[in-house]
């Protein structure tokens, strides 16, 4: 289940065949689109955002180098490295290519070898930063929420607003808080937010019941080693259990908050099921945004009781 999404490389090349040879080299490590005019390349790779670019030179109405010179003065895709792969073979127009910007340059034949070998070294950097990337948004993130409510500026007003942050930040349908009654057999929806370009009916004030066996899970998970603690929506009593609150079959993490050493509310994340798994960043992040919540329902309720 926790897998990181897979490297996505544009080919960019007039004859199909060559997109085929690519794909079928490439395939089975990575995601590959492929168009066969310069122009559709740069709106791919503005939509498409990928990792690398392959690029060809000789090309009908708009050739490589343009192509490479328009992506680099672009601010979306400036920043997407770029090999060139083409038939000419003089110093002049690998120059050429490297001048405007092309990380790498492979001469066509091209040898699968070759192709995977400089493919594999370009995107091993490209990972590296992207984990660093990540990481540091997600920092950025916590600090943001972990400042407002731990400095006694955030309040349970406040939530709306928080959740508003995590959903536009991990690109999700909605994130719903519920919290626990004393009984600890009803879950009631505290706090939501919606993504306003989704169809999702809210569920704020919804009540959700506790069976026994979900209780149990989580205590289980309570008492375990591991209090790391995130549930998916392929565990069939969890879909059960959260089906009365989704209107769509969306797929969803929820991760326990705990408050004095016990299940006191749960977060919801949820986004639409576009073939896309829940990554281990994605599932870190909403594991220490529960931390978070944990430490301001754990304080309020300290304060509470004073």
């Amino acid at each position: 289940m926790n897998t990181e999404k897979r490297n996505t490389i544009l080919v960019i090349d007039d004859e199909p065949s060559n997109i085929v040879a690519i794909r079928h080299m490439l395939g089975s490590d990575y995601t590959i689109y492929g168009v066969t005019d310069g122009m559709s390349g740069i709106t791919a790779a503005k939509l498409q955002n990928p990792d690398l670019i392959l690029l060809d030179i000789i090309m009908p109405e708009m050739d490589g180098y343009e192509v490479l010179k328009r992506l680099k003065s672009t601010v979306e895709t400036q920043d997407i490295p770029v090999i060139i792969i083409t038939k000419l073979s003089s110093e002049e127009s690998e120059e050429k290519g490297l001048i405007l910007g092309a990380e790498d340059y492979i001469q066509k034949p091209f040898s699968s070898v070759v192709v995977k070998l400089r493919v594999n070294n370009l995107l091993k950097g490209v990972s590296r930063e992207r984990i660093i990337r990540t990481q540091l948004q997600h920092q950025a993130l916590l600090k943001k929420i972990s400042q407002s409510y731990l400095s006694g500026a955030g309040s349970i007003s406040s939530f709306p607003e928080t959740l508003r942050l995590i959903g536009e930040f991990m690109e999700l349908s909605n994130v719903r808080l519920y919290i626990l009654d004393e009984n600890d057999k009803v879950l009631k929806c505290q706090s939501e937010w919606i993504n306003p370009e989704v169809d999702s009916e809210s569920c704020l004030n919804g009540i959700l019941e506790l069976e026994d066996t979900i209780t149990e899970n989580i205590e289980n998970a309570l008492n375990g080693d591991d209090v790391d603690v995130c549930f998916h929506s392929n565990d069939p009593q969890i879909k059960d259990f959260m089906k009365p609150s989704r209107k769509n079959s969306e797929d969803f993490i929820i991760t326990p908050v705990f408050v004095m050493g016990k299940v006191g509310a749960v977060l919801d994340f949820s986004k639409s099921d576009d073939g896309r798994d829940w990554s281990d960043s994605e599932i870190n992040l909403a594991i220490l945004i529960s931390c978070v919540f944990s430490s301001y329902l754990e304080r309020n309720q300290t304060e509470r009781s004073i």
